[in-house]
């Protein structure tokens, strides 16, 4: 599904979020939407406003977002369309839902980042949009990886391990670690995350949830190519 192309709002005005968005499932996880009558969801994430308009200022978070999620696809295409390929295709499904689950948790920061209060995170400079610049910077980078390595499993010639070594430390080097002043940024905001009605009363989960899937996914490729 194509997204729309951001659209200004009032200054001031915070978009109001959807209630709920069916969350989407890659075409590695569809198995139970298979069947007479079903159909997948979307690869590419819901717009996340009612008006299906993204804050000003935020488009290049969109524009990043949608470029990971269209790299991902290909990604999943080629996993798809991989033979057998015992514990190493295994593997790199595995990686595949780890990389997908970043992308989810940084399209749940920028349905939070609509809100105004969340301006002292964002701008150049600014400890929430160096971050997410950041990781969807590194993200890409494992996810090129990953292709190498799924071309090389259906390749004839064998996989060329010094290729996958060296696109292994280039993700080790964009890495980007959960830093502190973003947890302190994201507390000193003026929000009750104890109220069952603040919009952003989710922050620190999702930021948490960010740095743990961006973990996993580092943890799991040292392990497999370290």
């Amino acid at each position: 599904m194509a997204a729309s192309k951001p659209k200004s709002q009032t200054v001031g005005q915070v978009p109001s979020r959807t209630a709920s968005h069916t969350r989407f499932k890659s075409p590695l996880q569809r198995s139970d939407t298979t069947g007479p009558g079903s159909s997948a969801p979307s690869t590419l994430p819901p717009p996340p406003f009612q008006s299906e308009a993204a804050v000003v200022g935020l488009e290049w978070w969109l524009d990043a977002h949608m470029a990971l999620a269209a790299e991902l696809l290909c990604l999943e295409q080629l996993v798809d369309a991989m033979p057998e390929a015992g514990a190493h295709g295994e593997t790199i499904r595995r990686l595949t839902a780890n990389a997908e689950a970043v992308r989810d948790a940084l399209y749940e920061l920028y349905c939070d980042a609509a809100d105004d209060r969340m301006a002292p995170l964002l701008g150049r400079g600014a400890a929430l949009e160096m971050h997410v610049r950041g990781s969807y910077a590194w993200c890409a980078r494992v996810v090129g990886l990953l292709a190498t390595v799924t071309n090389g499993l259906r390749d004839e010639a064998g996989q060329d391990w010094a290729a996958v070594k060296a696109g292994y430390r280039e993700s080790v080097d964009r890495f980007v670690a959960p830093p502190e002043a973003l947890r302190e940024g994201a507390r000193a905001l003026p929000i009750d995350f104890t109220s069952p009605i603040e919009p952003l009363r989710n922050l620190p989960q999702d930021l948490e949830q960010l740095f743990a899937s961006m973990l996993e996914l580092q943890t799991t490729l040292t392990k497999r190519f370290g």
